[in-house]
């Protein structure tokens, strides 16, 4: 194409663009409430105003993505008829309406206005809030509200603070702000101050949404699925997954994930580890044994890779505890003491039962979930725990500290270099091979270090164990203490890489659970 062709048409397409913009409508949408980034925890208004060129048909309201209702118009704005004199109908642009914001699940939540006009044009404007409520949406008896057990009444600035206020049989901690917009207090938080009953009639104060807890001036991320089956009251099992080196709250919370956790009635909680809120954004990761400080578990210490061939990842919060370019986790936090208080604020909010808490990790989550047995806070909050693709550094063969052991499965791929499993019936260290060379306890070590902690008869090999996934070999050892159905641990390999297989691994992982 010559150049003077080129150019004809590049004119021609502006020519085209600048006619399109000439005539394309003009349509505005304000959202004044709810406001974004604020905390909603009763009836308030759901109000703004909206013009268009042609005039506004339509406003409607999408709460998470999903159509929800309309918003009635025609509420006086001179304001807005001051700025868009031309627009048809500008003197009556507002619209609002009273919201119960208690009818949406405790939460993030995700507010959109759409304005469309009269010619089929459309303009959105969404707020991003947080939902704080009691146990039901609405409170029609005044008597479900008993201010005589507060406990505590703490004044500061233009809050205050009522603690184990107790509403509908439950003890609350609240705070009470001035707002602004209205003109008097409002509930800015609510916080449940005991722990639901654990029996079959307890109810749920979260629903499913993104949480945040605050421990050391830190705040922690955290996402909840609570089960989507009417049928399904609670007390429910809880499943804490934890995520692999840069992943966040979403990587195990895929469809497949969520349905069999619905059809089977688990709580699934998916917090975020630390490190991409230090210097540099380094990934989120959990630290476990030698992973902060690079040295290994073996009698003579040496260190957790070959440090002259590995990349130094070292965090800046491990600065003076690193001990070599082998380091790759984060210093921040401690994260076997913020698993425990995750298990806590979880279970005050939600239904579920304390015998059946259970840790899924996967790649940097797989290697950190082994050390939940080693704590003794941890190894009694948790009832058993399942590894992907994921062993402990290597020397790292401390069994669980509590007596009667604790239960775990481990899933490996054949062909993984990330995290290799080694050979069956090896119990030789194993050295990731994908550019890096980390030194990993081999498969065969750890779980037979742990079926000997359930006094299961190790001096044989492990044998097969079907647990009915074609294309998955198990194997265990026999004479166990306990009664479960399925051994207390299990080596299961596929052949695949360093990768998930959540299809069939997840329903496998809570076939596990469910069978000790």
């Amino acid at each position: 194409m010559s150049l003077a062709v080129r150019s004809a048409v590049y004119n021609l397409v502006l020519v085209f663009f600048l006619v399109d913009q000439a005539f394309a409508e003009s349509v505005v949408v304000n959202l004044e409430e709810p406001r974004d980034a604020s905390l909603y925890s009763g009836i308030a208004n759901l109000r703004g105003w909206a013009v268009a060129e042609s005039g506004i048909a339509a406003i409607e309201i999408d709460i998470n993505g999903v159509y929800a209702f309309n918003v009635p118009m025609g509420g006086a704005r001179g304001d807005v008829a001051k700025a868009y004199p031309d627009f048809p109908d500008a003197d009556l642009s507002g619209f609002s309406m009273a919201f119960n914001y208690k009818s949406l699940a405790s939460g993030e939540h995700v507010v959109t206005a759409r304005a469309i006009s009269n010619d089929g044009n459309v303009a959105t404007r969404r707020a991003t809030i947080t939902v704080a409520r009691f146990v039901s949406s609405y409170i029609s008896d005044a008597d479900q509200v008993d201010t005589s057990t507060v406990t505590d009444v703490v004044t500061s600035g233009q809050s205050i603070q009522l603690n184990d206020l107790s509403v509908e049989g439950q003890k609350w901690d609240i705070r009470l702000s001035f707002d602004t917009a209205t003109q008097g207090f409002a509930m800015t938080n609510i916080t449940a101050a005991e722990a639901i009953d654990a029996g079959g009639t307890c109810s749920n104060v979260w629903g499913s949404g993104d949480y945040t807890l605050e421990r050391n001036g830190l705040v922690r991320s955290f996402r909840v699925h609570v089960p989507n089956t009417p049928s399904s009251k609670g007390p429910y099992p809880m499943v804490v997954v934890f995520h692999g080196w840069g992943g966040d709250e979403g990587e195990f919370l895929k469809p497949s994930v969520i349905t069999e956790a619905d059809e089977r009635g688990y709580v699934v909680v998916a917090p975020l580890g630390l490190g991409r809120e230090e210097a540099g954004n380094y990934y989120s990761s959990w630290s476990f044994s030698g992973s902060t400080t690079g040295r290994d578990g073996m009698e003579v210490r040496g260190n957790i890779c070959d440090d002259e061939l590995t990349t130094d990842y070292t965090y800046p919060s491990c600065s003076g505890i690193a001990e070599n370019g082998c380091s790759w986790t984060q210093c921040t936090d401690d994260d076997i003491d913020f698993s425990v208080q995750l298990v806590e604020t979880v279970s005050k909010n939600v239904c579920t039962d304390p015998s059946r808490v259970y840790a899924v990790g996967g790649s940097n989550g797989g290697m950190f979930v082994w050390d939940l047995a080693r704590h003794e806070a941890s190894a009694n909050t948790f009832s058993a725990i399942a590894s992907l693709i994921g062993m402990p550094h290597r020397g790292y063969l401390d069994p669980p500290v509590v007596e009667r052991g604790m239960p775990a499965i481990l899933i490996t791929g054949i062909n993984d270099r990330t995290s290799p499993p080694g050979e069956w019936g090896d119990n030789a260290f194993t050295t990731t091979s994908d550019g890096d060379y980390f030194h990993y306890t081999g498969a065969t070590a750890i779980t037979e270090a742990w079926a000997s902690a359930h006094r299961c008869d190790t001096s044989v090999p492990a044998s097969p164990f079907d647990v009915g996934v074609a294309d998955v070999e198990c194997r265990a050892w026999s004479y166990c203490d306990g009664e479960s159905q399925w051994p207390p641990v299990m080596d299961c390999r596929q052949e695949i890489g360093h990768r998930y297989g959540l299809g069939w691994s997840w329903p496998l992982i809570l076939d596990f659970f469910e069978q000790q």
